[in-house]
């Protein structure tokens, strides 16, 4: 566990990464000054290093396990806009530092609501969303780092709907696409990862016809069907993680040839339990080695501890060559949800560091 850090040095400085919670990506620090400054639990004696100690997984064990830290510090950042604009400022600061030129960060504007009442809270989910926007623009205009938003609807809570409308009204101000990923409430033992749930199917569809984009969690805690679930019934354009998707021969052949994207995290694939790190060959490996469209991505540094250019190394450490994290990296600017200039002058953009013509 100690892939080298100059692995893979010489990578394009513009990165695009398509797959980082944003409710998953705060820095320690902020979460302890917050709760200090609210007089809110912190867990043990309430050091700065016994928080860093609980929300940093340190030995995989399931998905569930792994998503438990939020429910520590979400409470720190609810119903606080200022803190959301914060949170979303140092995260174009953090991007930057790991050479980031164009990201799109998922979060659930409800888990940042303050309440648990959800419903005929559209104005106040709204001023959530305003408040990463103004954050990102500021770290745009500060840093350089070019942010729009996925918006997550919470696995069979209801919210999906809510998450369509804010898409819509969004829409071309900074908001490209939604998402479903688990709730880390949900502890039931008959999870589904991409349930046949008709109120998320029907709100994919509606999201389909007014041309909005779609990425969903698939082929993490689920099967290869799980994939295969989420593009012919969900019609998802990206799939997040589907390292699972290598358990079936003709699931995964299909997505190869459709050019089906994948949001890989190599980190949190180990931290989740997902895939095992003694597996002969790592998922992502065998993506790179047969061509798969596929991305890197750092998934939830909070919780994981390490930046993209951590996840880039312990790719690396596991055989990705140069040439596959520069595919990887490329996948990732032609699948981002940017509209289809903007997409042009960022591919553009890399090609010319690169030295080559597109």
């Amino acid at each position: 566990m100690n892939p080298s850090q100059n692995a893979l040095k010489n990578l394009p400085k513009t990165r695009v990464e398509l797959h980082v919670h944003l409710d998953g990506s705060v820095r320690h620090e902020t979460l302890w000054e917050l709760a200090k400054k609210k007089n809110m639990k912190l867990p043990g004696n309430g050091t700065f290093e016994e928080l860093q100690d609980a929300l940093v997984i340190k030995n995989p064990v399931d998905l569930t396990h792994f998503l438990q830290p939020f429910l520590i510090f979400t409470q720190y950042i609810a119903g606080d806009l200022d803190a959301i604009e914060r949170i979303a400022y140092e995260f174009c600061e953090d991007e930057a530092k790991n050479g980031v030129a164009y990201v799109e960060a998922r979060y659930c504007p409800h888990f940042w609501l303050g309440t648990t009442d959800f419903h005929g809270k559209l104005k106040e989910l709204g001023e959530v969303v305003s408040a990463v926007n103004r954050g990102f623009q500021r770290g745009e205009n500060d840093f350089g780092v070019k942010a729009n938003t996925i918006l997550s609807a919470l696995n069979g809570t209801g919210t999906i709907k809510d998450i369509v409308e804010l898409c819509k009204k969004f829409k071309g101000d900074g908001v490209v696409g939604l998402d479903i990923a688990m709730n880390a409430n949900d502890k039931s033992e008959t999870y589904v990862e991409v349930p046949l749930n008709q109120e998320e199917i029907g709100a994919y569809e509606e999201a389909r016809k007014s041309g909005i984009h779609r990425t969903l969690h698939a082929g993490e805690a689920g099967g290869a069907e799980m994939v295969q679930r989420a593009l012919d019934v969900y019609h998802t354009e990206r799939v997040g993680h589907g390292y699972r998707v290598v358990e079936n021969e003709a699931i995964y052949s299909s997505c190869k040839e459709r050019r089906v994207h994948f949001e890989t995290c190599p980190w949190s694939s180990y931290l989740t339990g997902t895939v095992p790190l003694g597996v002969r060959k790592h998922p992502i490996v065998r993506f790179a080695e047969d061509g798969v469209n596929f991305s890197l991505n750092s998934d939830d540094p909070t919780l994981t501890g390490r930046t993209l250019r951590d996840d880039y190394a312990l790719a690396a450490s596991w055989g990705l060559t140069e040439a596959h994290a520069i595919r990887a990296n490329l996948n990732a600017a032609h699948a981002c949800f940017l509209p289809d200039n903007e997409k042009a002058q960022l591919i553009k953009k890399i090609y010319k560091e690169l030295n080559i013509s597109d």
